[in-house]
């Protein structure tokens, strides 16, 4: 039986602007990832790294689609699940239409060692979870660390018949007790414990014909390569939105969206009678 490893990561769990994004990368096991390739807040430190993080992003595209994207947007399109009911969507309208590198025949000679692996990347799926929708579910005096967490199980579940998998996600904050939760969400399979510390939280789950490993691992950018490359193409598609939000608010400054007095300084600026609030600052 062929065996396939999916890394799940998060991107945006504590900004105050801007969505979170849950993003799952399911692979064969014996794909090889480049050792450039790191964790996104190595990769990416600064607004000056986008034009990597874009190349991944790419890259990514061409090794499932077979051919290069046109722009930003098709890349979201592609990649990215998201229910906006509203008219003005402004997560979306502004999404740059070019890419930051003209000339992407440059990007296939450059990555030719990631372009080896094709046909080894099986799925890309990327949760965008907008503050619309994140401040609803944590009214409702849940909390966001479910909200991240049911993501994941979200992709899991949309994974699941590969068969056998081997999951790598990250752990959310401090938790280490993830048995109950799953007990609630995968009610038709047997749940056996492997591990639980500060480290690594581990659990095998079965059903059927049906076997995963599933393991939340501290820094799991570190671990799992397939879980950096998750976090990365995360990281990408919450910058490209939060651009079209800057773009959509007439915000100048490229400000990150977490909670510095920079972001909560522009925030105070927000002429809120044109935009739902609800739809671009996070309540918690």
């Amino acid at each position: 039986m062929r065996k396939y490893i999916c890394g799940i990561d998060e991107n945006g769990f504590g900004p105050i602007l801007g969505p979170l994004i849950v993003t799952g990368i399911l692979t064969t096991e014996n794909i090889k990832i480049p050792v450039y390739i790191k964790d996104s807040k190595i990769f990416y430190k600064n607004k000056n790294d986008f034009k990597k993080l874009e190349e991944i992003a790419i890259v990514i595209f061409y090794l499932i689609e077979n051919k290069l994207p046109f722009s930003p947007y098709q890349i979201f399109q592609k990649f990215t699940y998201n229910n906006c009911s509203f008219k003005e969507n402004i997560c979306e309208k502004n999404i740059p239409s070019r890419f930051e590198n003209k000339n992407l025949d440059d990007i296939k000679n450059k990555y030719k060692d990631i372009l080896k692996e094709k046909d080894k990347i099986r799925r890309v799926i990327v949760k965008h979870i907008c503050p619309h929708f994140f401040n609803e579910f944590v009214s409702k005096r849940e909390s966001k660390f479910l909200l991240n967490l049911l993501n994941f199980f979200e992709i899991i579940k949309e994974t699941e018949n590969y068969k056998y998998i081997k999951f790598f996600c990250g752990k959310i904050g401090s938790t280490i007790y993830y048995k109950d939760y799953l007990k609630h969400f995968f009610l038709d399979y047997q749940i056996k414990t492997v591990r639980e510390d500060d480290e690594l939280s581990q659990y095998i789950l079965s059903k059927n014909d049906i076997f995963f490993e599933l393991g939340f691992y501290k820094d799991v950018e570190n671990v799992s390569p397939v879980a950096c490359l998750s976090s990365i193409i995360g990281k990408y598609i919450r910058e490209i939105i939060m651009i079209s939000v800057r773009k959509s608010l007439n915000i100048e400054e490229n400000i990150s969206g977490y909670r510095d007095k920079k972001t909560k300084k522009i925030i105070e600026k927000i002429d809120f009678s044109k935009y739902r609030k609800n739809c671009i600052v996070r309540i918690s």
